[in-house]
């Protein structure tokens, strides 16, 4: 995909050239993910407040992500059917009430049931994401609307992040009955962020269901040859595996350390409002650098630059197993955060060129079981592993090694892959429209 003619101005053009439906996405993206901002920056401290600790923190964080995991078993099957529009819908209706489930509970049980069942709605409305990119844009808009749609959320997730950080203190001015860092400011701060977050339906719910099918998702995409279908055939099968394998690989790593990472920074010292700043300032700068992906993959190649990015906080990790410190930390956290959302589209784009139409739904569906069942399993596993060692060095190993692993199987398996097309004489989306 080349870049935007013309620099800014041509990025802009492109902008332009978004249909009405990606531009209300777009609005649902901003509004929608600030409840995830916030509780990524205070649900575990929240649960830290009422009395659980880093194991039932991993537990948790499992039974959530195996339900997002089995939920996403149905995804492709439904998209296909019904288009991920009302998919999308639906799961955002149930990740709002499950939200509110979550702010007001403190019994362990209830709290595991609500954490499975705003699994199912968060499968459900994210996992879609870059089949909605994919209907409703070109194959010339399509790289710059996916670098736009996940910088929309980073830059969502930073509004949430901050007000995760100064709400509760804010909160206890207006209300000086809660004290400051309570389990009421903390919940009170919550229930704001799903309220806000639920005026993201007014967007969602303008977009029409289905007409971008024809409009983009099957433009612009030559039908192959019978010759070239039958190249082609037999590597289909190893694309996909070898793409939600090494995404199973990354979840792994990224499993052993996400869940925690808001208390490890308070184990280094960090406040409650610095967690806050930290997870804002990672976010805000993920999601304006991420808006240079097309252009830094238009310049370097998609492959490359997908390599470079995820291997790029490995060393910071490493580096925290020996040397635990908040300089340390919080570059690492920024630079994985922004390496994720600079590289996700960027993969999603390069693998949605190399498989049909009517396969996409179902590669995407599976990346995300893998991703989320390798995240519960892992969570589960390093949680008590914080909690027996009360350190993080073995986390940390377990981050280096998979993100390696997952990184260096990628990157060898595409590049031969992209070297056999090339050999065939297959551009990047010569597969057939309706395959």
């Amino acid at each position: 995909m080349a870049a935007a003619p013309g620099g800014i101005k041509g990025y802009a053009r492109t902008v332009r050239a978004f249909s009405h439906d990606m531009r209300l996405y777009i609005l649902f993206t901003l509004i929608g993910y600030l409840n995830i901002g916030v509780f990524q920056v205070l649900y575990n401290l929240y649960l830290n407040r009422i009395g659980l600790r880093e194991d039932f923190i991993g537990t948790f964080t499992a039974v959530n992500t195996i339900a997002i995991a089995g939920a996403a078993l149905a995804i492709g099957p439904i998209v296909n059917r019904h288009g991920p529009w009302i998919v999308v819908v639906f799961g955002f209706v149930v990740f709002c009430l499950t939200s509110v489930g979550l702010t007001l509970s403190s019994d362990t049980l209830i709290l595991l049931v609500f954490a499975g069942l705003q699994g199912i709605g968060t499968s459900f409305f994210s996992s879609p994401t870059m089949l909605i990119v994919l209907e409703r844009t070109t194959n010339e808009t399509r790289q710059h609307a996916s670098a736009i749609v996940y910088s929309s959320q980073a830059l969502s997730a930073t509004l949430g992040n901050l007000g995760g950080g100064l709400l509760p203190k804010l909160i206890v001015l207006f209300f000086p009955v809660l004290a400051t860092g309570s389990v009421g400011s903390y919940r009170a701060t919550l229930m704001v962020g799903v309220a806000i977050a639920g005026l993201a339906l007014i967007p969602l719910l303008r977009m029409h269901a289905g007409e971008g099918e024809q409009r983009g998702e099957m433009a612009s995409v030559r039908r192959q040859t019978p010759i070239e279908a039958k190249k082609e055939t037999g590597t289909r099968r190893a694309d996909f595996s070898v793409f939600i394998i090494s995404g199973g690989l990354l979840a792994v790593a990224s499993g052993a350390v996400i869940p925690f990472y808001n208390v490890y920074l308070k184990r280094l010292g960090a406040s409650t409002q610095v967690v806050g700043y930290i997870y804002a300032v990672a976010a805000l700068i993920a999601a304006i650098v991420g808006l240079t992906g097309p252009v830094v993959s238009a310049k370097f190649g998609a492959l490359k630059t997908v390599g470079i990015l995820r291997i790029s906080p490995l060393p910071l990790f490493v580096a925290m197993i020996f040397v635990p410190h908040l300089a340390l930390a919080v570059p690492a956290h920024a630079l994985r955060v922004t390496s994720i959302n600079m590289s996700w589209p960027i993969d999603s784009t390069f693998i949605a060129d190399l498989l049909p139409a009517r396969q996409r739904a179902y590669v995407f569906s599976i990346r995300s079981v893998l991703w989320n069942a390798g995240w519960a399993v892992t969570s589960i596993i390093a949680g008590r592993v914080i909690r027996a060692t009360d350190s993080y060095a073995t986390v940390f190993i377990i981050y280096s090694v998979f993100l390696a692993l997952s990184v260096g199987m990628f990157q060898v398996y595409f590049q031969r892959r992209l070297a056999e097309r090339a050999r065939l004489g297959l551009g990047p989306a010569m597969q057939s429209s309706r395959a």
